[in-house]
């Protein structure tokens, strides 16, 4: 069924294929609508949160979703640049599915932090969200009851076919915590059945409490279960993953190289930070002892790509910044007479020929933008 929600897209491929340049082209574009979506979603819960009565309880989780929401838009920043290398003969096809289904690591510098794959980030932050929605009322009546209980009951279906599956999905044989967990979650799942069967048809206060409660509660199993697939990831490294760790940070480098080309190409003053080449840490050892040490390697060289990335993607970000605000100075001017018009007319011509020339000069082109937003504010200081 649509929804008005953004909705994470179907993936390309599987782990370890190769996906179509169709099919890659698709789903690219399907993430850009989904990340604007949750974007403007994300701002306007967080707008709800703010005057809402359970504000504390819920920052947790308003703080989750936009960790990860930023930690997917980087994501798909690198997957973007590698695709158009790619696709123009430059780089290596194989990095898109490695970057695609490679951990994503959330951007708060711990080794430990929740490492999810990109697809199941996705769905995270959409069950997030849900979460938020049901608890914050945010839904109101959008959909009718039969609507959400049947949609209730297929993400249950769902998340019963995950636990009974798969039994990676729950860390059965890692650790003691992860051993315990997989009744604790089998156990909320009965418990959730048991709640929605009882609902029957009903549709009064009563059953839309109920309906947003088990809404609140099926997107916490669903966090619980990616949770425990991530912590059971980083409790069994192995020589495998360590290969598969080290291919993604080979894959990003080139993606972050790609994207340190681009706003070279597009700004200047450019940022000029060296990206760390992961190859120069050679072949995964095949010695267990030795695997301590290079894995922190790896992750420390991890850590540096993400500040490379960090500080080129805000270089773009800026520069697109400055081109909306040209933009909404000239539509401002477009109503202006004289002498406003007069005054500044030519420095908005000078702005945009700063920002369209090749590479750009944002350092001029900011001085004219913002002197241009500062005589406006002198004349209408009351906007």
């Amino acid at each position: 069924m649509s929804s008005r929600y953004a909705v994470a897209p179907t993936p390309p491929t599987g782990p370890g294929e190769q996906p179509e340049d169709r099919a890659v082209d698709h789903y690219l574009s399907e993430l850009a609508r989904w990340r604007m979506r949750r974007q403007h979603e994300l701002s306007a819960l967080d707008e709800l949160t703010r005057t809402h009565p359970d504000r504390d309880a819920l920052n947790e989780d308003i703080t989750a979703s936009m960790t990860l929401y930023h930690a997917i838009a980087q994501r798909h920043d690198l997957l973007l640049a590698t695709w158009e290398d790619a696709r123009d003969g430059d780089g290596e096809r194989e990095w898109v599915s490695t970057l695609l289904w490679g951990v994503l690591e959330m951007p708060d510098g711990d080794p430990q932090a929740l490492a999810l794959a990109l697809p199941d980030a996705l769905r995270m932050s959409d069950a997030l969200a849900a979460s938020l929605r049901a608890r914050t009322g945010a839904d109101g009546e959008e959909l009718p009851v039969r609507q959400r209980v049947a949609s209730l009951r297929a993400d249950l279906d769902r998340l019963e076919g995950v636990v009974a599956r798969d039994d990676s999905a729950v860390p059965v044989g890692g650790s003691d915590a992860g051993a315990d967990m997989a009744p604790e979650l089998t156990g909320r799942l009965a418990a959730a059945r048991r709640r929605l069967d009882s609902l029957g048809r009903r549709a009064d206060d009563e059953a839309l409490v109920a309906i947003g409660e088990l809404e609140s509660e099926l997107a916490g199993l669903e966090r619980a279960l990616l949770v425990a697939a991530a912590e059971e990831a980083h409790g069994t490294a192995d020589v495998a993953q360590a290969r598969a760790e080290r291919d993604q940070l080979v894959a990003k480098g080139e993606a972050v190289r790609s994207l340190a080309a681009r706003v070279l190409e597009s700004v200047t003053p450019a940022p000029s930070l060296g990206i760390p080449d992961v190859t120069a840490l050679g072949e995964v050892p095949t010695e267990e002892s030795e695997l301590p040490a290079y894995m922190g390697n790896l992750e420390r060289v991890g850590r540096a790509l993400d500040q490379a990335h960090a500080t080129y993607a805000a270089a773009l970000a800026e520069y697109a910044d400055l081109a909306d605000r040209a933009q909404r100075l000239a539509s401002t001017l477009a109503g202006c007479g004289a002498p406003t018009s007069v005054d500044l007319s030519g420095m908005l011509t000078a702005a945009k020929e700063s920002l369209h020339n090749k590479p750009a000069d944002v350092r001029r082109a900011a001085a004219l933008v913002a002197a241009q937003e500062a005589y406006l504010a002198q004349l209408r200081p009351e906007s």
